[in-house]
C-alpha cells in the first residue's frame, strides 16, 4: 500500500471515530438532561408530599418532621433547611434550569469541536483526493506531451539516416526538431520552476524591466509558432511602461499567457489574440483576449490550481498539462501582482487580466 494510500485510510479511520464520538456526545447530553429532569420530578414530588405534613411539623412533632425529610434528596433536604425563607419548589426548578444549562454549553463546545475536526479532515480527504485525481491528469498529458515531440524527432532522425536530403529539406528538418527541443526545454523548465515555486527556493530582487521587448519577442515566437494557423495577434503596448521584475520570470509569465491564448484559439480552428497594456499610477495592465473556446464563469479562480485543466483528460481540445496558469498566478503574486481570468461560457472566448508593479525606467532614473 503506498503512502498516500495508507495516509487517506488513516483519516477515514479517524474520521469514523469522531462521528462515533460525535454521537457519542449527543447521547451523553440527552441523557444527563434526562437524568436531571427526572431528579427534578422526584423532588418536586416529594414536596408536594411533604406540604400535606406541615400541618403536623408545625404543631411541632420533631420525629414526624425527620421522617418527612428523610423523603427528600440530598439536595432538596438542603436547599429546604438551609434557604427556609425560599421557596423549594422554586429551588428546584433553579436548579434544574443551571444543571440544564451546564450540560448544554459543555456539550455543545465538545460537539463544535468534534464537528470542526470532522470538517476538516473531510475537507482534507476530498483535496487529496483531488490532488491525486490532478497527479494522475498531469502523468497522462506530460506522457502525451512528451511523446508527440519525441516522436517527431525521432522521424526526423529517420529521414535524415535513410535519405540525405537535399539543403532546403534539411533546413526544414532542422527547423522542426528545433521546435520540438524547445518545446521539450518549455515543459522541462516549468516543471523545475513549479518544483522551485513549492520548494521557496531563494530568488534575485526585481529590477526595472523594459515591458515592450519581451511582448514583442514572445508574440513573434507564437506567430512562427502558430503559422499554420489562421491566428491574428495584435500587440498595443506603448514603450514606456517598465515593470519591477526578474526578467526571465516575467518572461514565463508573458509566454504562457500568450500561449494559453493561442491555445484556445487552435482548438477553435482560428482566431485573434490582443494584447492590451496601459500603466496607472504603480501598476500596469496587461489585458490579454482571445476568441478561443473560453470556458464556464465557474471555473475562473481553478484555472490557477496546479495540475487542474478543464474538461477530461482523455477528451482534451488542447495541449498542456496543467503547469502553465499556476506558474502566472505563482510568479505574479511572487511579484505582488494579480491576475484575474474571465469568460462568458464556452465558445466565447476568455480575458486574462495581469496586475504587475511598475518601475522608473534606468534612464530616468
Amino acid at each position: 500500500m503506498t503512502p498516500p494510500v495508507r495516509t487517506q485510510l488513516w483519516q477515514r479511520i479517524f474520521l469514523a471515530l469522531l462521528l462515533i464520538c460525535i454521537a457519542q456526545v449527543s447521547y451523553w447530553v440527552v441523557e444527563q438532561i434526562s437524568h436531571a429532569s427526572h431528579l427534578r420530578d422526584q423532588d418536586l414530588a416529594r414536596i408536594s408530599s411533604l406540604s400535606t405534613m406541615q400541618t403536623a411539623l408545625a404543631q411541632g412533632a420533631p420525629r414526624l418532621r425527620a421522617a418527612a425529610e428523610q423523603h427528600l434528596s440530598d439536595d432538596a433536604r438542603r436547599r429546604t433547611l438551609d434557604a427556609a425563607e425560599t421557596d423549594p419548589v422554586i429551588a428546584i426548578h433553579d436548579d434544574y434550569e443551571s444543571r440544564r444549562s451546564r450540560l448544554l454549553w459543555e456539550g455543545s463546545f465538545f460537539l463544535l469541536v468534534l464537528l470542526g475536526t470532522t470538517g476538516v479532515i473531510s475537507r482534507a480527504l476530498r483535496e487529496s483526493q483531488l490532488l491525486v485525481e490532478r497527479q494522475q491528469n498531469f502523468i497522462a498529458s506530460v506522457s502525451h506531451e512528451l511523446r508527440t515531440p519525441l516522436a517527431s524527432l525521432k522521424l526526423s532522425a529517420d529521414t535524415l539516416s535513410l535519405h540525405p536530403p537535399d539543403a532546403e529539406h534539411a533546413a526544414t528538418l532542422a527547423a522542426r526538431m528545433n521546435a520540438d527541443v524547445d518545446r521539450l526545454d518549455t515543459m522541462v523548465t516549468q516543471v523545475l520552476q513549479s518544483a522551485r515555486l513549492e520548494a521557496g527556493a531563494p530568488h534575485d530582487a526585481p529590477a526595472p524591466t523594459h515591458l515592450a521587448p519581451i511582448l514583442q519577442a514572445e508574440v513573434e515566437r507564437m506567430q512562427v509558432l502558430d503559422d499554420n494557423i489562421a491566428i491574428q495577434f495584435t500587440c498595443d503596448v506603448p514603450d514606456d511602461i517598465y515593470l519591477l521584475a526578474r526578467a526571465p520570470e516575467l518572461k514565463i509569465v508573458l509566454s504562457n499567457l500568450l500561449t494559453n491564448a493561442a491555445k484556445s484559439c487552435r482548438a477553435a480552428g482560428q482566431g485573434s489574440v490582443r494584447i492590451h497594456a496601459q500603466a496607472a499610477k504603480s501598476e500596469a495592465q496587461i489585458r490579454i483576449s482571445d476568441d478561443g473556446i473560453g470556458f464556464e464563469p465557474e471555473e475562473a479562480e481553478r484555472l490557477f490550481e496546479r495540475f487542474y485543466r478543464t474538461g477530461d483528460e482523455l477528451r482534451r481540445e488542447t495541449t498542456g498539462y496543467g503547469l502553465g496558469l499556476y506558474l502566472v498566478a505563482e510568479l505574479t503574486r511572487a511579484h505582488s501582482g494579480r491576475v484575474r481570468a474571465t469568460s462568458t461560457g464556452p465558445g466565447q472566448g476568455a480575458e486574462l487580466t495581469l496586475w504587475w508593479p511598475t518601475a522608473t525606467s534606468p534612464t530616468q532614473a
